[in-house]
């Protein structure tokens, strides 16, 4: 008969969440949502600013990574991108939610 929790498997220290502080798994969680919030925020920031900038012209300021974005796929496309970055995180927050109610109920 195999244990439970077998030491060899890749998702052990997953399994284990309240291992060391019991705050832990809730902060990685809070921050990840955060992390998710900031990136859906900067998605709709820069569409905004790059709406204002192509109505009115003059210039912008944009890094490297932004420009190519914009030259292969437009402001949706930076917006997409920043938004899909945002999605994932809160994905990421959401499952570590998951995870802890369900070691919640089997504790």
């Amino acid at each position: 008969m195999e244990t439970e929790t077998n030491k060899n498997d890749d998702y052990f220290a997953e399994d284990h969440l309240y291992e060391g502080r019991k705050k832990a798994p809730y902060f990685r969680m809070i921050s990840q949502g955060l992390i998710g919030l900031f990136f859906s925020g900067a998605g709709v920031y820069q569409l905004i600013r790059i709406q204002k900038w192509e109505a009115t012209g003059g210039s912008i300021k944009m890094n490297d990574f932004q420009q190519l974005l914009y030259k292969l796929v437009g402001k949706w496309g930076i917006f997409a991108f920043l938004l899909g970055l945002g999605a994932v995180f809160f994905y990421k927050a959401y499952t570590r939610w998951r995870r802890i109610k369900v070691q919640e109920r089997l504790s």
